[in-house]
């Protein structure tokens, strides 16, 4: 019988181990159905942590685009991460305001999705009191409006339909006599009754916003406003303005809307403080 040598043994075994965990966390997300209205069949992306156990908290994430374009893999990078820092990360496709939608559609859809997550605890292995909201420029709208909004189309939103906490990462927050926004409304309500800014109160729940100074598109000075509103009102809202880039961070400040060159330090420096705050409300272990 040939004999084992057991240093290249255990070496083998150690790098069969770490590949195989390897693939684990390369798994792609579990895809559930979270709503279905007339044509649409919404999805959410699941990523659950590897670590074992119940009552993880919860993340949903919200694309940007414009409310017209973009799907839920835009989040998928950074739902791995914060799975892998132990956060059952869910990233959300809602309706566009394309085909007779308006950005009122996307609202609903986050509430639902906010809903659905909630109703399917058991199964996700989630803690229903930690379940926050990161929302992408227009994503930050629908988070903050499923935060701060009392009712939509005439419905109460109750607090299941709620984020306990708001990631927004150059987030729409004023659309008051916007006139992008208020084309896309296409004469179906009033601008003002679905601006984050109209709506800041003592409820708004722990907040954090990234944010570029010379953003053209969701600018700087309405992301300062908003914070000053909701320090005033005994709120905790943090405001994070990288000076010398736009929207989404991006260094190319000449073509923001369709040309992004993210400035890999501020990004990186962004995300870390998302992970601080999250680990300074018990989403992140220390």
């Amino acid at each position: 019988m040939k004999k084992i040598n057991l240093a290249i043994f255990c070496s083998n075994l150690f790098l069969m181990l770490f590949c195989g965990l390897n693939l684990l966390a390369q798994q792609p997300p579990k895809t559930f159905i979270y709503r279905q209205i007339d044509a649409d069949t919404l999805k959410a992306y699941v990523f659950q942590p590897t670590t074992p156990g119940e009552n993880h908290p919860a993340i949903l994430l919200f694309h940007g685009g414009g409310f017209k374009f973009g799907d839920a893999s835009w989040c998928f990078d950074r739902a791995k991460e914060f799975a892998e820092k132990g956060i059952v990360s869910i990233c959300i496709d809602y309706r566009l305001a394309n085909n007779g939608l308006t950005p009122i559609d996307g609202i609903e859809d986050a509430c639902a999705a906010f809903t659905w997550t909630r109703i399917h605890a058991k199964e996700l292995r989630i803690d229903t009191k930690r379940v926050a909201g990161y929302g992408i420029s227009a994503g930050g709208l629908l988070v903050a409006c499923a935060a701060e909004l009392q009712s939509l189309r005439g419905n109460e939103i109750p607090g299941k339909s709620r984020p306990n906490v708001m990631l927004l990462y150059s987030p729409a927050l004023n659309v008051v006599n916007e006139k992008p926004f208020d084309a896309l409304m296409q004469g179906k309500g009033n601008s003002a009754d679905y601006s984050p800014s109209e709506f800041v109160s003592s409820k708004l729940p722990p907040t954090l916003i990234i944010q570029g100074e010379q953003d053209s598109i969701t600018l700087a000075r309405y992301a300062r406003t908003y914070r000053d509103a909701a320090m005033k009102v005994g709120a905790r809202c943090i405001l994070v303005v990288y000076p010398r880039v736009g929207h989404l961070l991006t260094r190319n400040v000449m073509h923001q809307e369709n040309d992004f060159d993210p400035d890999p330090t501020d990004v990186a420096d962004a995300y870390k403080r998302e992970d601080d705050f999250l680990q300074s409300l018990g989403y992140i272990a220390k």
